[in-house]
């Protein structure tokens, strides 16, 4: 994995496809008061990964940002059984076989209160994800609300890029902009979310944004607020 803020945030590339092209995604992994994990965005768990992570400390929740990131859940599960799983908004619904102990919504658990903020980006009619924001760390943590390409080099990664707008610059991809039909609502996330302290931004597709994060994340989204 690789260490973004030293002794508090880590992540963790991982190969994935969607269509059968190759987009990749990102585990992010904070370390909380007292040693405690928080896991965004499990990926596929095999030895060398699970050794890892528990040097670093107790794992006590697995969250998902959207009900896409869900295959490598039941690994987690069962692999974490004292652990605290949060499903993305409709998620519980795509996964019966799991049980999971509450839904990500509006609100911060308990278990991250006072640490991690969080809210829902609301606006679509299919689509809801969870953004978080680690304010110690100053990194603001997405899953699909936005992607950065630039890395690719598969001409069909490259092609997904620039067909979604998202390969030169962040950007909201163009297919999940369509779902955003309640643009007021969108609107009223995206300035929650301007109010955070982050630089940093990491994202499941693409590559991270190190510094200069919400000046990139406030151009991401000028065609929403200059319509």
């Amino acid at each position: 994995m690789i260490e973004s803020y030293k002794n508090r945030l880590w992540y963790q590339d991982f190969a994935m496809k969607t269509n059968g092209i190759a987009v990749g995604c990102k585990m992010t992994v904070i370390k909380l008061d007292d040693d405690r994990l928080f896991i965004h965005s499990p990926i596929e768990l095999d030895n060398a990964l699970k050794s890892t992570i528990e040097q670093l400390g107790k794992i006590v929740a697995v969250v998902t940002p959207n009900k896409s990131y869900h295959h490598y859940l039941s690994e987690w599960w069962l692999a974490y059984p004292d652990a605290y799983f949060f499903a993305a908004p409709g998620l519980q619904q795509k996964r019966g076989d799991l049980t999971f102990d509450d839904v990500l919504r509006q609100y911060t658990p308990a278990l991250w209160q006072g640490q991690l903020l969080q809210t829902l980006i609301k606006g679509s009619d299919n689509f809801e994800e969870i953004a978080f924001c680690d304010p110690l760390s100053k990194t603001l943590i997405l899953g699909d609300l936005l992607a950065w390409m630039i890395d690719k080099k598969h001409p069909l990664s490259i092609g997904y890029g620039l067909l979604n707008g998202c390969y030169i610059h962040p950007a909201m991809p163009f297919y999940l902009r369509l779902s955003f039909t309640d643009r007021v609502r969108l609107r009223q996330s995206i300035q929650e979310i301007l109010t955070w302290p982050f630089d940093r931004i990491i994202f499941a597709k693409g590559k991270v944004i190190e510094t200069n994060g919400k000046q990139l994340f406030s151009t991401a989204f000028h065609w929403l607020f200059h319509a």
